[in-house]
């Protein structure tokens, strides 16, 4: 075995701990000094405008020669507190993701909530983030569905890189993600999908749930949106899903029970 050949081995060691050991260690190790910077960041940003409101009030003349400073000073200290809550963010998004891609067991989880979440993870992806024009609807009345949180999350994830791999190239195509439910059904839409990424085409696309001797035909773009479907079909830990496809506007459509109406239903 050479060096790089033990290179390889004990990267592919370290990749394997990676989700369940170490991830977990990162974000926690993180949290405490982030939050740290962004309580200390507000509290500095409170104390300062009350200083210098008690320092115009007790010396009027001083914004003569002074008033530029403390206006750049505040601003400063504004633009410090905003930016650490902008990090908080972003590490609740990655650190969310992450917990939800390690939640096994059956759950309750919030259709649109997973794909909001999502959406926003996708966003580290640079190219969707800058590049992509997006059109997303989100119901937030949605009532919690049960299911297997990871499970929904990755496929989530597997749909968006499927309307990614749709997009690619194109400068005028738009991402659309939807999600709504009635008094029976809870759906998510997503599009563009391409023809060419439907396994079995849109006409035997309701039936790749339960289609696994397909696989071997299948491209790895393919595999990606079968994967996810199987994936749905198995996250939801009742049954009924449905699947269908509208050629015209490149939508793919999931359905899933959700057995009870919404507060507003």
């Amino acid at each position: 075995m050479n060096q790089t050949d033990d290179y390889a081995y004990l990267k592919d060691a370290f990749v394997a701990t990676f989700l369940d050991e170490l991830l977990p260690g990162i974000f926690h190790n993180f949290a405490n000094p982030l939050n740290g910077i962004m309580g200390r960041a507000q509290l500095m940003q409170r104390r300062l405008r009350d200083f210098v409101v008690r320092l115009r009030k007790q010396y009027p003349e001083m914004d003569v020669e002074m008033k530029d400073h403390c206006e750049k000073l505040l601003s400063d200290v504004d633009s410090i507190a905003g930016e650490s809550e902008n990090f908080f963010s972003l590490f609740n998004v990655s650190s969310g993701k992450f917990y939800a891609i390690g939640a096994h067991h059956p759950d309750t989880p919030n259709l649109s909530g997973l794909v909001e979440a999502e959406i926003e993870f996708a966003n580290f992806y640079l190219d969707f983030k800058h590049d992509v024009k997006k059109d997303i609807r989100i119901d937030r009345d949605m009532p919690d569905i049960s299911g297997i949180t990871s499970l929904f999350s990755m496929a989530i994830w597997a749909l968006i890189r499927s309307s990614m791999k749709t997009i690619a190239g194109s400068r005028h195509a738009v991402f659309m993600m939807a999600t709504d439910h009635d008094d029976q059904w809870v759906s998510l839409d997503i599009a563009p999908i391409g023809r060419t990424l439907l396994p079995g085409g849109p006409e035997g696309l309701p039936y790749v749930p339960s289609e696994r001797d397909m696989l071997p035909s299948l491209s790895p773009e393919q595999r990606e949106l079968f994967h996810a479907l199987r994936l749905f079909q198995e996250a939801h830990t009742g049954v009924g899903l449905e699947v269908a496809y509208d050629a015209k506007s490149a939508t793919l459509t999931l359905r899933i029970p959700c057995g009870r109406k919404s507060e507003k239903g």
